[in-house]
């Protein structure tokens, strides 16, 4: 029933264009009624990802009621105005993506509905191991995003930050393993030089795990990058989740991983 489950999802749930990070659809009187509603969040049928996404769900969701449902209740709810769905599908791009969808009016399939949000959550074909570090940033964050669109008062989680200045006095971690192949010993000697630590990836999520007064770099990208596809780079704080910088950058011959210029934009004021 599992694998059914994981076919269905992939299959029906069609390839949807990625849109801007953690974008806003501004379409308020279509969507105003969001926080009166029930959000079913589908589940993928893979633990890997259903695991943390149930998770983050019982400990940041708050905007809403919520159910969790699987992807033959969403084709058979789909069509219902009476709720909003949260559920992630391949971008097309590499990279799996969480959309935020308003049901209704006999849509049938994601790509067709109304979006109020969507922010890049894994790559396509897998999954990096930090999913249960970075999806309660991006659940809280995405609940901003969306009492925005709503042109709601709420605010959870996730305290908004404008710019990696906000994080220039506490300390700034960077996993080794996500630096892109043209950053080298200077650009890392200069920014240790800045009170900028790179780590491994355990001790990097530790410090979620411990609510560290830390940010801390998460990169969303394509396990096997080609030129053109689209990668992301988050600086996130383990203590509060809110967002220092939210970066969309293009695959070219840096490759993919946090490039010279999101170091530059870390250093910049510490």
């Amino acid at each position: 029933m599992k694998k059914l489950s994981a076919i269905l999802f992939f299959t029906l749930f069609v390839p949807m264009l990625a849109f801007a990070q953690l974008q806003i659809r501004t379409h308020k009187e279509k969507i105003s009624d969001f926080v009166q509603k029930t959000t079913m969040v589908v589940l993928t049928g893979n633990d890997s990802l259903d695991i943390p996404i149930r998770h983050a769900l019982k400990d940041f969701w708050s905007i809403s009621a919520y159910e969790f449902c699987s992807s033959e209740d969403f084709i058979a709810r789909s069509g219902s105005s009476d709720c909003y769905f949260l559920a992630v599908a391949d971008g097309g791009d590499g990279l799996r993506y969480w959309h935020l969808v308003k049901g209704g009016q006999g849509k049938k399939s994601l790509s067709s509905m109304l979006t109020v949000a969507t922010v890049p959550v894994c790559p396509a074909d897998g999954f990096t191991g930090r999913e249960d570090f970075l999806l309660p940033v991006l659940l809280c964050n995405l609940q901003n995003v969306a009492a925005k669109a709503v042109g709601s008062n709420y605010h959870g989680p996730g305290k908004p930050y404008s710019s990696p200045k906000q994080a220039a006095s506490i300390p700034l971690m960077i996993s080794e393993d996500e630096l892109s192949p043209v950053v080298g010993a200077k650009e890392i000697e200069d920014c240790e030089a800045k009170r900028i630590e790179f780590v491994s990836a355990a001790d990097a999520d530790k410090a979620f795990v411990d609510g560290t007064e830390a940010a801390v770099c998460y990169v969303v990208g394509p396990r096997n990058p080609r030129k053109g596809q689209v990668f992301y780079v988050f600086l996130a704080d383990a203590d509060t989740y809110g967002l220092y910088y939210n970066k969309k950058h293009k695959v070219g011959s840096a490759g993919c991983g946090l490039l010279k210029e999101d170091l530059k934009a870390f250093a910049k004021g510490r």
